[in-house]
């Protein structure tokens, strides 16, 4: 009671004090929740990233409407046989929608995607082995190419459950399933068979559908009509005719058989295909997303403690002004008995107890801007914070100890006071 006494003693300066306190916190806060979900996310594709040895075409520039290049059938099948290798998965993946430049999202994490899978492959996740499922089932071998699982934002954001129809890029889906929410990769992604995802690829890539076109141009000329000819468009469409869809992929993913190493299997793949694929192995995938959480943890955290720095130096000054203040009253405490230690604990509570109520009021105020933020974005599947409880305690007692910290200079002046010289203040 003698602590919230002196506190109120000087109400206004303890307001702004407190304000201070909590405009710091509330950027800790909020700036915290932001890395909370960036992490998760991150974490996430870690794992999976983690599970698998990643193919991808050479000298590729992209995903769908912006791949250059795509990995042919027969070295997949090749791969497959590398000594260590225990099944080989070949993937389709492009943006869920074509890009619009009139409506840019700026949504953190993963944009709407289409994830296209070989169901006929065996392969496995080493770290991802399912996905649990908020309605219906998750796609298997034998499943028909109009189905299609969705991730909760892309379900959320279209309004649909399982056993709804949707039209992805043209192309009409019976949604068998909504995978449960994440916090990652998934909650964005449309995932089907590889076939619709190899023509919805096509159709967005001018590229592959003219080759697609004139693929189909030369299998329906004769052999008569084709010798009559011109030379350079007989041997275009002669070309033409080793386009195959099923050579398609703009991705794989290799699983390792059970006592090999995955860093060992892919260096031979490395070995053997280098010059015709990009070999990405789990642990330097790995290490390139730990150096990215470390930047990006940085900089948000960064920018929150430079807000509470300035909080602590307020609490300091006014820590500072409310001892030069009460001089003759620490003097008379003194001469009653009261000890350095005393005086001390005091003080230093006292500052404690202006973090510990700034940081409730600053973390109150973070926790509002949030809910508001993330149920604003909610109905697009796009929240952007994340909270829990583990979080929102450290918060409080993080708040508490910084006034205990920032009082400890402040509080040991006030029990270094001469006893004579403070009882003669004025």
């Amino acid at each position: 009671m003698e602590i919230f006494r002196n506190m109120w003693r000087r109400k206004f300066r303890t307001f702004l004090t407190i304000m201070g306190i909590a405009i710091g916190i509330f950027a800790f806060t909020v700036m915290g929740s932001l890395a909370l979900k960036f992490n998760k996310m991150i974490d996430g594709g870690k794992r999976y990233i983690t599970g698998q040895i990643t193919i991808m075409p050479k000298g590729s520039a992209g995903f769908g409407p912006s791949a250059t290049n795509t990995l042919p059938l027969d070295t997949l099948n090749q791969i497959a046989e590398v000594e260590g290798v225990e099944a080989v998965g070949a993937g389709v993946e492009l943006p869920y929608a074509e890009p619009d430049p009139n409506n840019i999202s700026l949504n953190m994490g993963v944009p709407p995607t289409i994830e296209g899978y070989d169901l006929n492959s065996t392969f496995q996740n080493r770290n991802w082995t399912t996905l649990s499922m908020k309605e219906g089932r998750m796609l298997q071998r034998g499943d028909r190419d109009d189905q299609v699982v969705l991730g909760i934002s892309i379900a959320t954001d279209k309004k649909v459950r399982a056993g709804d129809k949707i039209t992805i890029r043209g192309k009409e889906f019976t949604v068998l399933g909504v995978m449960n929410k994440t916090m990652t990769g998934p909650d964005s992604f449309a995932m089907m068979s590889i076939n619709p995802a190899r023509e919805m690829l096509v159709l967005s890539n001018p590229f592959l559908n003219s080759l697609k076109e004139q693929s189909d141009k030369a299998s329906q000329t004769s052999d008569a009509a084709m010798a009559k000819l011109p030379a350079d468009i007989r041997t275009q469409l002669q070309q033409a005719k080793t386009f195959k869809m099923e050579d398609l992929s703009t991705g794989a993913s290799v699983s390792w058989k059970d006592g090999y190493d995955s860093e060992t299997v892919s260096n031979r793949i490395k070995d053997q295909f280098g010059d015709k694929v990009t070999v990405l192995s789990p642990k330097s995938m790995g290490e390139q997303i730990d150096k990215a959480m470390v930047m990006f943890n940085a900089v948000i955290l960064g920018a929150a403690l430079l807000a509470l720095i300035v909080g602590s130096f307020s609490i300091i000054n006014t820590m500072i002004m409310s001892i030069s203040e009460r001089t003759r009253e620490i003097g008379i405490k003194k001469a009653i008995g009261a000890t350095d230690g005393a005086v001390a604990r005091e003080y230093t509570l006292e500052a404690g107890m202006i973090g510990l109520i700034g940081g409730i009021v600053g973390l109150g105020m973070g926790i509002i801007m949030i809910v508001l933020v993330n149920n604003k974005l909610e109905s697009k599947g796009a929240e952007i914070f994340l909270l829990d409880t583990n979080f929102i305690v450290e918060v409080i007692a993080f708040s508490f100890i910084l006034g205990i910290v920032a009082g400890v200079i402040p509080a040991w002046r006030a029990s270094r006071l001469n006893l004579v010289k403070a009882l003669r203040e004025e």
